[in-house]
C-alpha cells in the first residue's frame, strides 16, 4: 500500500513540475493563440492595403455572418465595428481603415459585446486598437 502511495505521489509532483506556472510568451514555437485577436504582430508580416484586406487573410471567420440577431426585429447578421471602443460602422468601414494603423482587432461574440459595450443588435463585435 506504501507503495501505491508513493507512485501516486511521484506521478502528482510530475504532472505539477510539467507547468512551471509563467505562461509561454505569445507567438513562441508550440503556443496556443487567441483566435478572436489579431496582434501587432501578425499585423506586420501580412501585406495588405485595409483591414478588411488583413482580416480576410488572417481571421476570415470574424467576417462571417451569424445569422439574425432576433426574430421579432430585422436585426444585423454581421458583426459591428467598434475603433478604440467607439462605434465605427459596419464590415465595410474596415475598408477606410489602414492596416499598419492598427495595433490589435478583437472579436467580441454577442455575450461578450453586451458586457463590454453594452446591449448591441449584432451578433459581434470586431473591436480596432489604432497605434498612438
Amino acid at each position: 500500500m506504501r507503495k501505491l502511495h508513493l507512485l501516486a505521489l511521484a506521478g502528482t509532483i510530475a504532472c505539477a513540475s510539467a507547468n512551471s506556472g509563467t505562461p509561454d510568451p505569445v507567438g513562441a514555437p508550440g503556443t496556443a493563440q487567441d483566435r478572436n485577436v489579431i496582434t501587432q504582430e501578425e499585423i506586420q508580416t501580412i501585406s495588405s492595403t485595409n483591414l478588411y484586406e488583413l482580416i480576410e487573410k488572417v481571421r476570415p471567420n470574424m467576417l462571417r455572418s451569424r445569422g439574425a440577431t432576433s426574430f421579432s426585429s430585422a436585426g444585423q447578421e454581421f458583426p459591428l465595428v467598434y475603433v478604440d471602443g467607439r462605434p465605427y460602422g459596419d464590415l465595410a468601414s474596415l475598408k477606410s481603415l489602414i492596416a499598419n494603423q492598427v495595433s490589435r482587432v478583437r472579436y467580441y461574440d454577442a455575450p461578450a459585446a453586451a458586457a463590454k459595450f453594452g446591449m448591441i443588435n449584432a451578433p459581434g463585435v470586431i473591436d480596432v486598437t489604432i497605434r498612438q
